[in-house]
């Protein structure tokens, strides 16, 4: 049994979260997130081959109706041999959305925008002050999609969203997709690959913003989204709901962020991490 974290900076693995920490006494004056919305048609095409060519845990038929593609086209992308066919499918894809809906998509970065003038500043404090570090990445660039319903990165600072989205998911799903990176790329710092492989860690990165986001402070944001502990019974990964009611009670019941990953990790060990959508 792992001893649970009640004293500060034990141990070299703890060694980044209490230099992160120390660095801001007060979290207060954590710098705040700042975001910069994007319209980029080469990183729709590119992550278009992304999610048919990878072990998708929604699944590659899944994955496609929910990006409005025809799963016949898309395992012609993932079956397809030759690069140039591969990047030929997928750029016609992406470029007969830019043709049908390009002023859609520019104004839906106004949008974007707007949604997120006065919900941003209690955004990023709610989650300095939930995950008790800086964020990892200071700025995010949120990509207004023409394709994808939405896109993080496990490391790096770049998110999608789709333009045709409503006001409260151009709210609810792009900050689920920035809190997933930030929060996975807290816990891979501190837990390696020996110890957790990627998908564990995407398992916990996928439910861990669902705990956080039902803060009372932002839930007035998103009321009608499905609440923590019943949303992956309603999602494209229902693989993840048994472990979200298990991460939600560690949750509830922390002693502090670094305590609810040190509790997770023997919990996301055990996880059958090939149980994913067909």
């Amino acid at each position: 049994m792992k001893v649970r974290f009640i004293m500060p900076c034990i141990g070299g693995l703890l060694l980044l979260g209490c230099m992160t920490n120390t660095q801001y006494a007060d979290l207060s004056q954590a710098p705040a997130l700042k975001l910069s919305f994007v319209v980029d048609q080469k990183y729709d095409a590119e992550n278009v081959i992304g999610m048919f060519r990878s072990d998708d845990p929604a699944g590659l038929e899944s994955r496609a109706r929910s990006m409005g593609v025809d799963p016949d086209v898309a395992r012609r992308i993932r079956d397809a041999s030759n690069p140039s066919d591969i990047n030929a499918l997928a750029n016609r894809l992406v470029q007969d959305r830019f043709d049908k809906e390009r002023a859609s998509i520019e104004a839906s970065k106004d949008d974007f925008e707007a949604q997120w003038k006065d919900l941003l500043p209690l955004f990023s404090n709610v989650v300095i002050q939930t995950t008790e570090s800086p964020w990892v990445h200071s700025e995010y660039f949120c990509v207004v999609s023409s394709i994808h319903p939405g896109i993080s990165s496990w490391w790096g600072n770049k998110v999608a969203v789709r333009f045709d989205r409503d006001p409260a998911s151009k709210r609810r799903i792009l900050a689920h997709e920035i809190l997933l990176s930030d929060v996975f790329q807290l816990l891979r710092k501190r837990h390696p690959e020996r110890e957790l492989s990627d998908w564990q860690v995407w398992a916990f990165a996928e439910i861990t913003p669902v705990l956080i986001l039902d803060n009372p402070t932002l839930r007035p944001f998103w009321p009608d989204f499905p609440r923590a502990g019943e949303w992956f019974s309603r999602s494209n990964y229902p693989q993840l709901a048994e472990l979200e009611v298990k991460l939600k009670d560690l949750f509830d019941h922390r002693m502090s962020y670094v305590d609810y990953e040190e509790e997770c990790v023997p919990v996301l060990q055990a996880f059958n991490q090939t149980h994913r959508g067909q």
